[in-house]
């Protein structure tokens, strides 16, 4: 491989890397969310679905 095809690939595994972190960390964001809504009507009083 070439200095340019190795330098290629380095930028697309760091780029899908950088992009899955994203994505997990959104999907984190968002359990933890939906799990402090639901904690939140339990104690209000209302029923969880």
């Amino acid at each position: 491989m070439d200095q340019a095809a190795i330098l290629d690939h380095h930028f697309r595994v760091a780029a899908y890397a950088v992009t899955w972190a994203v994505q997990l960390g959104y999907l984190t964001w968002l359990g933890l969310k939906w799990r402090a809504q639901k904690r939140e009507s339990l104690r209000s009083g209302h029923r969880p679905r």
